[in-house]
């Protein structure tokens, strides 16, 4: 447990945080299940997963051309870790 006056501080620099960046306060503060999905899955990796699924389904619908191609598609999508997609 901190001692009273750390406590304090903390409660202060928390008010702080809130009166100058409230969204950034809100985000921090959320707890959802939605909230950590969204901090941790990326739209890459969506489209990776999309990707690869459509691979598969092509391979079995014998289109050979469309399953490399979205197969190259999905290994791009994951191993390029310097693209950034952001939604509002």
């Amino acid at each position: 447990m901190l001692p009273r006056d750390e406590r304090r501080r903390l409660r202060e620099i928390e008010q702080q945080l809130v009166d100058e960046d409230p969204r950034l306060a809100r985000k921090l503060s959320q707890t959802s299940t939605l909230g950590y999905l969204r901090a941790r899955v990326s739209v890459r990796l969506v489209a990776a997963a999309f990707a690869g699924v459509l691979a598969i389904m092509c391979l079995f619908l014998d289109e050979g051309v469309a399953a490399l191609t979205s197969a190259a598609l999905a290994g791009l999508l994951m191993i390029s870790r310097t693209w950034r997609v952001e939604l509002l």
